[in-house]
Parts: C-alpha cells; structure tokens; sequence
C-alpha cells in the first residue's frame, strides 16, 4: 500500500495535536483534519483541513464526516473528542474505514466508571477497583460519607461519564477547606456546600488517595496485548500532563494487560491508576487517544502509527520503549495569516 490517508478530528484540541505530530513524521500518511473552528493551531500539521458541523448537530456532524471520507479516499479515521465516542460506537459500522476507537463487547460500560468497576469485581479483578459507592443525590452522598467514609478526611466525588478532571471534586469539611482554599487548591471543596448543588445526575463517591498518579497507554490486536506503556504524572493541570515521564512498571504493566484484555479486543485504550497502601488502583477509563498519549513517542512507541500499520497496513512489528523518557510541556504561539485561508 502506498499513501495513507487519515482524518483526524478536533484538530485544535491536546489529544488530536498529539496524533498529529506522531503521524507528521511519517511520509506514506496524508493528513486530513477536521474541527468546528475554521482555524485552530492545529491546521499547522495537516495537509488539508475541513470545517465541519459541531460534533452536538449529530445528522450534520455525521453528513460532513462520511462526505470528507469519500472524498479524500479516507483509509482511517481518529475521533478526538470524548463526546464523539458515542457517535462512533455505532456510525462506525457506516464508514468503509477503520475507526481509530478500541473494538469491545463491552463498549457500553467504557464510559461509565461505576459499571466499569462492576464488571471488573463480577471477573475478579476487584483488587484494582478502589472502595466506591454510587449516587444520585445529595441525601444519598450524606449517608454514604456517614455510613462508609467516617474516618476519612476525604472524600473524591466523580462523574460517572466525566473526563479529565471534569466533574471532579475533593471533599472535606469546613477547616480542611478553608485550609485548602489558602493554598490555592480549587478542587478541594466543602461537602455541605458541594451537597447544595445537587444535580441529579449519576455520581460516584470513592476513597481519596493521594499516592502518585499514573496512565498507562496501551494497544491491544485481536485480544492479545502488544504493548503496555506506564507513565508518572507529575505534573497535571486540568486533567492534561505538563510534566510526567515513561517508566518501566511490571505491575503497573500486569494490571494494565488484565484490565484491557477484558475490556478490548483491538485498538488503543488509556487506564489511569493511583498508588494506593494496597496497590495500584483503577480512577479512569480512556477508551480513545489521549491527550498526553504523545509521551509515549518519547519513548519510541508511536501509538497512532501503530494503529495502522496493524489495521490498515497488515504490518505487525514488535515494540520496544526506550524506558525513562520524560517530557516536559511549554507554551508556544502561532501566527496565521488570515489574508490567506487553507480551509475547506
């Protein structure tokens, strides 16, 4: 096969940028690129760029997707967006491409913690599943803390469906909070208040663990691991890695292959982990690219690539990490002519 075409979508957010990069410096792949935004700093490293329907304007965003497919002669495509995943779950059976999302017979729980931590104790994996209890509202959350967490000075409160650090608080109680508010530490909030806005919405309360944090980048074909990549994250503002470096972690790697081969049959999917007292315990799902996956290039494993020369190309290396990588962000800036206008 010669050139390769790819469209990569939210060109101008982290995870998609990454991809970029990773596919950018490989000469037999055509960079197609994809986002709401005419002009993101994204465009920089695509061969060719759409502006496309937001991802919520389902029918159009889907129209524009398979009209870009078909003209570019698309060979295989990265949802970038976490709100995407839903769209691809079933559009990918329309497109004549391979959807760059991990293959699953247990695609509905990816995106749900709780029942990713239920499904994982059904199959005895529970010594990864962190102490956890589900609600919905703010009574509920009362008795949990009262009932289950009383010696705890902590409590993490999460989404069910959130990512990143979305819908993520640390509560506490009155002192701790007006401590933690001294030290600039905007996710630490007190309970009663956090209790107040009650939304309704599925929740998760779980212990609060505050050992070092780690992603684990990993690609499974056709069941079987081909790589697994733990990474410290030192540094995390937002929910992105400013700081965080490639180790080599036998457990951490053990765990990560257990967890995927029951979660995954084909494809990339990121776990995140937390040390804990007991070991190494599962906080997220990632069941896409990753914005800090670029780490891992670092390391000599181009997640991105790898993808299609096992799916596309037919091509099955082995992969090696150079272990001890670190990688350090900065900010940098674009200047964009806007007499001239490369969009379509």
């Amino acid at each position: 096969m010669g050139r390769m075409n790819v469209l990569v979508t939210g060109i101008g957010g982290p995870t998609a940028q990454g991809i970029l990069q990773a596919l950018k410096e490989k000469e037999n792949v055509h960079i197609v690129g994809a986002d709401r935004r005419r002009v993101t700093s994204g465009n920089q490293f695509c061969d060719k760029t759409y502006q496309i329907p937001r991802f919520t304007q389902e029918d159009h965003y889907k129209k524009a997707i398979a009209e870009i497919v078909d003209k570019e002669e698309i060979d295989a495509v990265y949802p970038c967006l976490h709100e995407e995943i839903e769209i691809y779950h079933t559009f990918r059976e329309e497109l004549p491409v391979k959807v760059a999302l991990p293959q699953s017979c247990h695609f509905e729980i990816l995106r749900d913690k709780e029942s990713t931590y239920h499904y994982l104790q059904e199959i005895n994996l529970d010594a990864y599943v962190p102490k956890y209890y589900g609600f919905n509202h703010a009574t509920e959350l009362r008795e949990i803390a009262d009932n289950y967490f009383t010696d705890d000075e902590y409590i993490v409160a999460k989404q069910v469906e959130g990512h990143g650090s979305l819908g993520f608080a640390i509560l506490t109680d009155r002192d701790n909070f007006l401590e933690a508010l001294k030290k600039g530490q905007n996710k630490v909030l007190n309970i009663n208040d956090y209790c107040e806005i009650d939304t309704g919405e599925r929740r998760i309360a779980m212990e609060y663990m505050d050992g070092m944090e780690y992603s684990v980048d990993v690609f499974i074909h056709e069941g079987e691991v081909i790589v697994a990549v733990p990474r410290e994250r030192d540094g995390v503002s937002s929910g992105l890695v400013l700081d965080g470096k490639v180790v080599y972690n036998e457990e951490l790697i053990e765990a990560a292959t257990l967890i995927t081969r029951q979660l995954a049959t084909n494809g990339f999917i990121n776990l995140q982990f937390i040390a804990a007292g007991d070991g190494y315990k599962l906080t997220d799902v990632n069941p896409r690219f990753c914005g800090s996956q670029i780490m891992s290039l670092g390391a000599e494993v181009n997640f991105p690539y790898l993808f299609l020369q096992y799916n596309v190309l037919g091509e099955y290396p082995e992969v090696d990490p150079k272990w001890n990588m670190r990688m350090i962000r900065y900010r940098d800036h674009l200047f964009v002519d806007e007499n001239k206008d490369n969009s379509t």
